[in-house]
């Protein structure tokens, strides 16, 4: 999945396979770190539990109203997109929850 936002960040994560092999993008932060300066960092975490429905499980989670996706991947690659947006627009990162509400609140509707 790869798309670009309108402040130049590219999502560029084959999901699908990452949760093959039981990992699963979680977040995005702009933030600066002593050890990488690169930006925009994924957040990474192993799977324990069911994988096929991950993403819509997790966004189901904050939108209880959230109907199956046809491309559950894209979804959540725009989410990031809009996440990494918003923090740069407010100059820090913000939590993934927010990016989610506000994603389906001001973008996309239910």
């Amino acid at each position: 999945m790869e798309t670009k936002n309108t402040n130049n960040f590219i999502v560029s994560i084959d999901f699908e396979s990452l949760l093959k092999i039981g990992f699963a993008v979680i977040d995005i932060r702009v933030c600066e770190y002593d050890i990488v300066n690169d930006s925009p960092k994924y957040v990474v975490t192993k799977l324990n539990k069911e994988r096929d429905n991950f993403y819509y499980e997790m966004l189901k989670s904050y939108q209880p109203n959230l109907e199956k996706e046809k491309d559950i991947y894209s979804l959540w690659a725009k989410i990031l997109e809009h996440k990494l947006n918003m923090s740069t627009i407010l100059k820090r990162d913000i939590a993934i929850k927010v990016a989610v509400f506000d994603y389906f609140e001001i973008v996309k509707e239910i």
